[in-house]
């Protein structure tokens, strides 16, 4: 996951930095105290989360979220600002959270337990390690649903696809797609690592 980080405060962006890294220990996390610093940054690389404060010099948080959003539609919001009037104009560029300062790490944590496009933590590694037969996220899922007493044509209603393709998944044929892997791990309430594992 690539977070970009954005406060005129360095001491803020400090911070906010330490507290993702006990949240999302594998992140990738680019700071900034200057907007443009923090713009031409997101114009070169695709963030999964923007972290930005409104109130700045030069770009606010909100004309740089949407100079973000434009490059990648996908990009998960979080404002963090003291001054609550902003909440309406964050609404509009569907923020997928609005932090009032000084934020807290519980308030943090819940942002990204919620954010509006989740990320899947998958890399290449994960991918070519299942085609290798290395990954046995079909003997999980098999395991997870008769756990839970569900019949495959039940997981598939749920899950909104066809038995045949859970039967798939289950034997190890065919792998979802990242937006169905994360639509997995929230039914069965498991992190997708634990559900790859």
């Amino acid at each position: 996951m690539r977070i970009i980080i954005c406060d005129d405060y360095p001491v803020i962006v400090k911070n906010l930095i330490r507290d993702i890294k006990q949240i999302v220990p594998q992140a990738e996390c680019a700071g900034f105290s200057k907007a443009k610093e923090a713009q031409e940054y997101a114009l070169k690389n695709t963030a999964d989360v923007a972290i930005l404060d409104i109130n700045m010099p030069e770009i606010s948080g909100l004309t740089l979220a949407q100079i973000i959003q434009k490059k990648n539609p996908r990009v998960n919001i979080i404002f963090v600002t003291g001054y609550p009037e902003y909440a309406l104009e964050a609404h509009e560029l569907y923020a997928s959270s609005f932090l009032v300062k000084p934020v807290t790490a519980k308030a943090l944590k819940k942002a990204f337990e919620n954010l509006r496009n989740p990320v899947a933590n998958l890399t290449g590694d994960v991918i070519q390690n299942f085609y290798e037969g290395k990954i046995r996220l079909g003997t999980n899922i098999r395991r997870l649903r008769a756990e839970r007493d569900l019949s495959v044509q039940e997981f598939a209603d749920a899950m909104g696809v066809t038995a045949q393709t859970v039967y798939r998944w289950e034997n190890n044929e065919r792998l979802p797609d990242i937006v169905k892997l994360v639509v997995i791990s929230d039914f069965f309430g498991v992190d997708i690592r634990t559900l790859l594992r």
